[in-house]
């Protein structure tokens, strides 16, 4: 997530992406396939943020949905920001690459 999208959601409390509208969810990836995600969407992209999120505290309903390399946490509504966790920058390896560890089991990346 862009830092700039992020700092906007602050003062509602609540994330809400245009992806929301356009997808009737929010894009979110498991732990294990946050490098591939982050290298495929965000490579090119500047100043990202990964928001950990605690789905036992997300109030909006998730669904566990089929996608590219496997099942994704689709989050159907907003994103109450009091389930975020922790907050990460994301960098660019001097391989050009992403690296992600995993450290949770859901992290928005939409």
């Amino acid at each position: 997530m862009a830092v700039a999208d992020y700092d906007a959601a602050v003062p509602s409390g609540f994330y809400r992406p245009a992806t929301l509208d356009a997808d009737k969810f929010i894009h979110a990836s498991p732990a294990d396939q946050l490098t591939r995600v982050a290298n495929k969407y965000y490579l090119d992209k500047k100043d990202v943020r990964l928001l950990h999120i605690d789905p036992s505290l997300v109030k909006a309903e998730i669904r566990w949905e089929p996608a590219t390399g496997g099942l994704y946490p689709h989050i159907y509504g907003p994103l109450n920001l009091d389930a975020v966790v922790k907050v990460t920058p994301i960098f660019t390896g001097l391989d050009g690459k992403i690296r992600i560890e995993p450290a949770g089991d859901v992290a928005l990346t939409g």
